[in-house]
């Protein structure tokens, strides 16, 4: 598993139902000046780990738009495959997992509207992967959580704010265990909301490696202003 032969595996088929309207795709929507999947690719491929880029598409139309981007944005990256995604997030990351069977390295799984990861951060999930084949990017929890009653707002529990992270990506994993993770969890219909999930399903211990950096999804409207505002301290 030398460096350089990482995959890479975008996921940017997603809906921006939560939008609003402000913008029809937010993969491809300008953020400071470009496209925001082109800052997420560009932050992996400049660390020299990745040898294959994997991008799931929603449908045709996107996918045309992400070419020409990729074209004008990046017009040297070569290794870049295009994958159509499915009606879950695990349906389009399982899709592009079963193109990468028999691959013996590591497999980077990363939110196409996460565009503020950092390289560092990339590096340091990766060097925790290849010791122990799954780690996630996460971070320490800043808010104390409420875990509420089944069919209710009422609350069951808080736990301790101490052993609470919140899962972000890229999330990093042996290929095969992740590809088998996934065909495991679609095998019995298990609904997974992240790749760690799948992963821990399967029995394999997942590592928590805290992110240094602010690493913001893209989700609603103020999510743009924030995290260009982040882009210019940078």
């Amino acid at each position: 598993m030398s460096a350089g032969d990482d995959i890479l595996i975008l996921l940017a088929a997603g809906s921006a139902r939560r939008m609003q309207s402000v913008v029809d795709d937010k993969i491809t929507a300008l953020l400071a000046g470009k496209p925001v999947f082109i800052h997420s690719l560009q932050s992996f491929l400049s660390t020299g780990l990745i040898g294959r880029v994997v991008i799931t598409y929603r449908d045709e139309a996107q996918l045309a738009k992400l070419r020409s981007l990729l074209a004008t944005h990046l017009p040297s990256a070569t290794a870049i495959e295009f994958v159509p995604g499915g009606e879950s997030r695990q349906d389009s990351v399982l899709a592009a997992l079963n193109t990468c069977e028999g691959h013996a390295g590591l497999a980077h799984i990363h939110d196409g509207a996460r565009p503020l990861v950092s390289t560092e951060a990339i590096r340091k999930v990766r060097a925790k992967a290849f010791e122990t084949g799954a780690a996630i990017l996460a971070g320490r929890a800043a808010d104390t959580v409420k875990i509420a009653k089944a069919d209710s707002t009422s609350v069951e529990t808080s736990p301790d704010r101490g052993l609470v992270w919140t899962a972000e990506t890229p999330q990093v994993f042996r290929t095969a265990i992740v590809l088998k993770a996934y065909r495991k969890v679609a095998e019995l219909q298990r609904k997974v909301t992240d790749d760690s999930s799948a992963v821990e399903f399967v029995g394999q211990d997942v590592s928590l490696v805290e992110n240094p950096s602010v690493n913001l999804k893209l989700t609603r409207p103020a999510d743009f202003v924030l995290a260009e505002a982040i882009l210019k301290t940078r």
